[in-house]
């Protein structure tokens, strides 16, 4: 009983760090903490205490296993703290040296929720939960992006919290080929387009696996983040999301493929005929080519910002000191190329590889459909926020670096429940045939009639 709600109490704590991350104006602060001041960033620390002090007093030895991911994070912060380091002993810049503590800190805390989740869930129920609440706060930032949209207001303006303070010219919303570019509580529309890319394939894959549940219920939370996503007139949304949904598609059967065709095909077609010029305008975003200011700004500064790795190419200046006013490439990759080196970055593409390899590997092991279809849609929502760093600074936001942190450790949750799984089931059940058993599914089985042909290897 007492483990059972401590796995509970995880799932909660991770479900209150969505809300205070996706439903609370990324621009308000605690000003005297300056960068570490948001709420998110202080639910995280907690979850960073939280975690070691439970390896301080756990009185059993860890199950022996491998843990990819963790380990990957553990080579990962090293580098990030010999960078750190190495920076101070040489001396920074005044206007360096705050965002270099401040950036430390907030590795320190994604890594708290990373390693929490990681560590703290034990079965799929907890994990199911935390799936949903990804699902429930991309659906309220769709909502409230397409309010944006329709109003052409920010709509949070006037969202105040107590001993918290905001930028008197805060505004993020923007307009794009005379629509508006919607931001719900994002600071940019760049990083309103990962939390939709993250969450659409968990909502599009509970929609098929949670049957039991109200249709409305599990159908509005996708018609609403698809939606969203291709009015958000972002290239990377529109990207990350159709990246997201090629990799779900290997999952399905051919029937459940037509569908989904002819669903793109209606959502498409809608779109056409309530907003006119819109999907010109999504057009000219991938064809417009280098007369494209948003490209050629990224483009320009390239140079500039590998002529400053020169000074340590292999950990860098510290993270949080490559300052926008150097320089803005809107590429995390190459940020941290500057910031952590080519150590750095490696290791931070381990990392990612960690989660996706653990996913790839959670579906292939996964005991009944539905841990199969979910670990598919881990792959895909990871996958998808991996592909926005490379269109913008995806650390230096909130929404953006607390969804990727927070995925990576799902997905080495996810492979080692499953894998527990596999080793309690009895051999008889694990050597007949799994695939397609799940009930409820009907019409909408990605599997038909309950056969794997093939297609989803």
């Amino acid at each position: 009983m007492e483990k059972q709600r401590e796995r509970s109490d995880v799932a909660t704590f991770v479900t209150i760090y969505l809300v205070v991350t996706c439903a609370v104006p990324s621009n308000l602060t605690i000003s005297a903490l300056g960068t570490v001041g948001r709420l998110t960033t202080l639910w995280a620390l907690l979850a960073l205490v939280w975690w070691v002090l439970y390896q301080v007093h756990r009185t059993k030895p860890e199950a022996v296993g491998r843990r990819p991911v963790r380990l990957a994070l553990a080579l990962f912060l090293a580098v990030a703290i010999a960078s750190y380091a190495v920076a101070m002993l040489h001396g920074l810049p005044d206007k360096e040296s705050s965002p270099a503590d401040g950036g430390l800190i907030r590795l320190l805390a994604w890594a708290g929720i990373l390693l929490l989740i990681h560590d703290g869930l034990k079965n799929r129920r907890g994990l199911i939960i935390i799936m949903r609440s990804v699902v429930m706060m991309g659906t309220f930032t769709a909502v409230l992006g397409l309010l944006q949209f329709v109003t052409g207001a920010s709509l949070i303006d006037w969202i105040t919290i107590p001993g918290m303070s905001s930028s008197p010219d805060f505004s993020n919303i923007d307009v794009r080929g005379g629509f508006v570019r919607a931001a719900a509580m994002a600071s940019h529309p760049l990083e309103y387009g990962v939390v939709l890319s993250t969450s659409f394939p968990i909502a599009l894959t509970l929609a098929l696996t949670q049957t039991t549940r109200n249709w409305l219920l599990r159908w509005l939370p996708v018609m609403a983040i698809a939606v969203a996503s291709v009015l958000s007139v972002s290239r990377s949304a529109l990207i990350a999301v159709a990246i997201a949904f090629v990799i779900l598609i290997p999952a399905w059967s051919k029937s459940m493929r037509r569908r989904a065709y002819v669903a793109s095909v209606g959502l498409v077609g809608a779109i056409y005929i309530v907003t006119p010029g819109l999907l010109g305008t999504l057009r000219g975003l991938f064809t417009v080519g280098g007369d494209d200011s948003s490209i050629t700004s990224r483009t320009n500064g390239y140079s500039t910002a590998l002529g400053m790795l020169e000074n340590n190419p292999v950990i860098g200046r510290a993270f949080g000191t490559f300052l926008p006013e150097y320089v803005i490439v809107d590429n995390q990759y190459l940020g941290l190329l500057v910031e952590l080196g080519f150590l750095g970055l490696a290791l931070f593409l381990a990392l990612i590889v960690s989660g996706l390899t653990c996913a790839w590997r959670a579906r292939r092991l996964a005991v009944d459909n539905d841990m199969r279809q979910l670990s598919q849609a881990v792959l895909a929502s990871l996958a998808a926020v991996a592909v926005t760093f490379a269109f913008f600074d995806g650390l230096s936001f909130p929404m953006a670096a607390a969804m990727l942190f927070l995925m990576l450790g799902v997905a080495g949750a996810l492979w080692r429940i499953v894998r527990e799984e596999r080793r309690d089931l009895p051999t008889a059940k694990l050597t007949a045939p799994t695939i397609g058993k799940t009930p409820g599914f009907g019409l909408l089985h990605p599997y038909r009639d309950g056969v794997d042909d093939g297609s989803n290897r």
